[in-house]
């Protein structure tokens, strides 16, 4: 069974106003935010080139952002359809291209430079300036998260968060740890790698971003990732085939948490600075994204990897229950060189993938 090598795109056409120098708007529990129109471009990996295999632009319109300061959760209007959802199932990554505005990317710079001085929105409990310009200084500068800039136009950039309610409910959680890696080329390319503490697994308790507040190149050694890895253990670099999340400042990265990555190699002199953390689920799983009327969970492509791909769709679903299969050719596996549907699909008795044999992640089933 050959993997696909695929990457969802999601670029802008239009370039949103961010702050001017001395905004100073306050903490607002419900946020107005009009979407400009977009457009989703998947990408196929294949001899070593990236194909246009398809494209769609999204609706515009207005959504409502809630945010939460207290609990510091947010919630607005899924933007993913069945079939977007799926995909990411599959590939497990998702690029945002240039999604915020280039005034908030160089003030990003310039605070992890410490260039500007910080301008906390609130100070929490326990913290103090003194404890935060310790953070800041770190390489995990947390305090960036409580500046009203970032805030608003980072980790609640409305395309961004129409993606994380797609994938984690209602009232996401928002990020509590940022970790910072910067790095000067030129460099080699780091070794491929899970993140520590990363589980493999149907469920999606949280996800990942990238942000690269500057342009990054190829040169500069973006992230690479490997799509389709976040299934099990890969213990082998050589069959490994990589896509680099290259892309204009402002450019945020989503992948599951347990994906194969590396620091690619940087072969132009010069500083890449990308801030890294996690978005969190508080709900149980539900089908609440945009449904797509004619959307066929019996006749579907899930992928190379479909028994553990359809896995994490159903449990995103909410159906986690219902997931069994048989094995051999049967359901959820397809090809497009089948007469008729995959015998199997809706069996109330079979199997489970063993999502535990050979991960060695450190959990237990």
């Amino acid at each position: 069974m050959q993997r696909n090598k695929a990457l969802l795109v999601i670029g802008h056409t239009h370039r949103d106003e961010g702050p001017g120098p001395s905004s100073r708007a306050k903490l607002v529990p419900r946020v107005r935010i009009l979407f400009h129109r977009f457009s989703i471009t998947f990408l196929h990996r294949a001899a070593g080139k990236d194909m246009v295999i398809r494209s769609h632009t999204m609706r515009k319109g207005r959504i409502i952002m809630n945010y939460d300061a207290t609990s510091r959760t947010f919630d607005c209007e899924p933007t993913l359809t069945d079939s977007q959802v799926l995909e990411f199932c599959i590939n497990g990554c998702i690029l945002l291209e240039g999604v915020v505005p280039d005034d908030v990317n160089q003030r990003a710079c310039d605070y992890l430079d410490g260039k500007i001085p910080a301008n906390p929105g609130h100070i929490p409990e326990g913290l103090d300036e003194k404890k935060l310009e310790r953070i800041r200084n770190s390489h995990e500068p947390s305090s960036i998260f409580l500046e009203q800039w970032y805030l608003e136009h980072v980790l609640l950039n409305p395309k961004l968060c129409g993606v994380m309610r797609s994938l984690l409910g209602k009232n996401v959680g928002l990020p509590v740890l940022a970790s910072a890696h910067t790095s000067e080329g030129p460099k080699e390319a780091q070794g491929w790698h899970h993140d520590g503490d990363c589980i493999f697994g149907p469920e999606f308790e949280f996800i990942e971003v990238f942000y690269f507040p500057q342009d990054t190149p190829a040169e500069l050694g973006p992230t690479e990732i490997a799509p389709g890895t976040h299934f099990k253990t890969h213990s082998s670099e050589r069959d490994v085939e990589g896509v680099l999340l290259t892309g204009p400042a402002g450019t945020i990265g989503i992948h599951h948490q347990s994906i194969l990555h590396r620091r690619g190699a940087a072969t132009a002199t010069g500083v890449r600075r990308m801030l890294k953390y996690i978005y969190w689920r508080t709900v149980p799983p539900a089908r609440d994204w945009i449904v797509e009327p004619d959307f066929d969970f019996r006749t579907a492509y899930y992928g190379g990897n479909a028994r553990y791909a359809a896995h994490m769709f159903y449990w995103l679903c909410g159906r986690a229950d219902e997931y069994r299969i048989i094995g051999g050719q049967a359901w959820p596996w397809r090809t497009e060189n089948q007469i008729g549907p995959s015998w199997g699909f809706g069996r109330t008795k079979g199997y489970l993938p063993d999502w535990r044999d050979g991960n060695r992640d450190g959990y237990s089933g």
